[in-house]
């Protein structure tokens, strides 16, 4: 799979529907996976990628790994674009990353996330260039 980049904002309809940004749809394919995601977003992930991740979590001990698939798997979600290319996305993960009447969809390396437009904001803004340049420093790029 490519890696997905790009900034998009689009309306959600009263059925929780968005419309998938071309370049992503044609990058993911249709066979697509919902599901919580960190800050407090939606992921939306392929079908690869999604079982590239459910191996990764079997593999931890149950003990760590517990809380983490409860995380990702109990609102999980599959779907594929419809004839205008929305995606439904859950009353569950709409009240989980506060999405209504507009939301953020962008793409980010193996996955898009889809963001209330206010907490991609806050989210943006707590980035610094000190700790990007630090991590950058760690990858020796």
């Amino acid at each position: 799979m490519a890696y997905l980049t790009g900034y998009y904002e689009n309306f959600v309809d009263e059925k929780g529907r968005v419309i998938m940004p071309k370049e992503l749809k044609e990058l993911m394919g249709s066979d697509l996976v919902l599901t919580h995601g960190l800050d407090e977003c939606v992921y939306v992930l392929t079908r690869e990628s999604w079982m590239e991740l459910q191996g990764k979590l079997a593999k931890m001990p149950m003990s760590k790994g517990r809380g983490i698939t409860h995380f990702f798997n109990t609102y999980k979600k599959d779907v594929s674009p419809d004839k205008q290319g929305r995606i439904q996305i859950s009353c569950d993960l709409r009240r989980i990353a506060a999405i209504e009447g507009k939301a953020v969809i962008v793409g980010n390396g193996n996955r898009a996330e889809i963001w209330n437009p206010e907490r991609f904001a806050e989210m943006e803004a707590r980035l610094d260039t000190a700790s990007i340049v630090a991590a950058m420093d760690e990858l020796e790029f």
